[in-house]
């Protein structure tokens, strides 16, 4: 088993990514390849990886493979450094809302030809999402969809309401409250959700909004952003939702969840995050929900839970290619890496290991059978400069959250930062 480098955090930012790149040609010639491939990820995601990864070099012994892993922000600040400096990795694991900007900064080699990858037993739908001006940039490795995750001992405990198709927002609030009230507010009824643009954007999608416009524009208000934090402020002044200082420290990974932390009972995620070891990371059984809503849509959709690409600067992209088209399509790499990046998008592997599922894999699997009626296409990647209107959702967020702002002024702050990040 090769060694694993894990990645820190650096401290350029994501808007400080260089695209001036320029494709170069496969120039492996006859003798061995290395190829570099980066993704983001816990440790039992990296040590299944590994398992694929050596069986892909055991069937092709004339290329290896040097890998390397982080939690999803450190991921993303160490990409921008390393694309900034040209020196990106061969293959890399690829986020759906950055597709586009990486994409139209030039950074990802286009898929055919060389770097063809069968994607004939994948849903077209999943294509879409890696799909930039008719052009694939990047490639789904698996699929997922936003849920809810609760603890149902501490629920019970509590007297809550349990989630159900078709519960409301309201009915989180009420629920939320008797969990908190409970502990004495040691454990609280769920993570603070409103630094997290993806869930504010089900929320919008629940009243017929969207994130953007086809070309490119916020597609909402400053009075929406404004509703939407004025209902987390409230249930985290009530005692609801967790305090500032427990939520500010939510970094993405499991192990600085709050639920795992136990200073929560529930929280907003992707099922793709259900991993064998899951269990063992959260320290006990939990369940998953559909998102509450309003009362009518659902807002919910399916999605790739991440993609891959090929870096344009790659010196080996149809070796690249070959790497991932054996991640994605060979049934014995399937069985291996499971439902460790969401459900496999090959739809027969998918079937093949459904049925054989355990644990918490097996919840996100049917919890996505139960669910996908109600699931609708995932809207077109993001425009360039969708990743800085994310993070600063978020940071503006610490402003409400600490009281360092009024939400009416922080709902403004963060659509004029939004616009000139967009505009940029």
């Amino acid at each position: 088993m090769r060694p694993i480098a894990r990645w820190a955090a650096a401290a350029v930012a994501l808007v400080a990514l260089v695209g001036s790149t320029a494709a170069c040609g496969d120039d492996s010639g006859d003798g061995p390849v290395t190829l570099r491939f980066t993704w983001w990820g816990n440790a039992d995601r990296a040590e299944l990886t590994e398992k694929a990864l050596d069986a892909f070099e055991a069937e092709h012994t004339d290329i290896k493979v040097e890998t390397s892993y982080a939690e999803f922000n450190a991921y993303w600040q160490k990409m921008a450094t390393e694309i900034a400096g040209g020196s990106a990795p061969d293959v890399l694991q690829m986020d759906y809302r950055y597709v586009r900007e990486y994409a139209d900064r030039n950074v990802l080699a286009e898929f055919g030809g060389s770097t063809r990858v069968d994607t004939s037993k994948f849903s077209q739908s999943l294509i879409k999402g890696g799909t930039v001006g008719g052009k694939v940039y990047a490639i789904p490795m698996g699929q997922n969809t936003q849920e809810f995750t609760w603890d149902p001992a501490a629920w019970q405990a509590a007297g809550a309401t349990p989630p159900a198709d078709g519960w409301t927002w309201n009915d989180l609030e009420t629920a939320a409250g008797k969990v908190s009230a409970s502990t004495g507010n040691k454990v609280r009824g769920v993570v603070d959700f409103g630094m997290i643009e993806d869930w504010f954007e089900v929320w919008l999608r629940q009243q017929g909004k969207a994130l953007y416009t086809d070309d490119g524009k916020l597609a909402y208000t400053a009075a929406d952003v404004q509703k939407y934090w004025e209902f987390t402020d409230r249930l985290r002044r009530s005692g609801a939702a967790t305090q500032a200082d427990v939520t500010s420290k939510v970094d993405g990974s499991q192990a600085n969840d709050p639920v795992t932390q136990k200073t929560a009972a529930s929280g907003f995620g992707y099922d793709s995050g259900f991993t064998p070891k899951t269990w063992e990371i959260m320290g006990r059984e939990m369940k998953l929900a559909p998102f509450p809503t309003s009362g009518g849509d659902l807002g919910q959709y399916a999605k790739p839970s991440m993609l891959i690409s090929v870096a344009k600067r790659s010196k080996h992209p149809k070796e690249a290619a070959q790497l991932i088209d054996f991640l994605l399509n060979d049934k014995e790499v399937g069985t291996i890496l499971g439902t460790s990046r969401g459900m496999p998008v090959n739809s027969e592997i998918r079937d093949a290991i459904g049925a054989a599922l355990t644990g918490p894999p097996k919840v996100a699997y049917e919890f996505e059978k139960q669910i996908l009626p109600k699931l609708k296409d995932a809207p077109p990647p993001p425009p360039k400069g969708s990743g800085a209107v994310k993070a600063a959702f978020q940071r503006v967020y610490d402003d409400v959250m600490f009281q360092r702002s009024s939400i009416p002024a922080a709902a403004e702050k963060f659509m004029n930062e939004a616009k000139q990040a967009l505009a940029a």
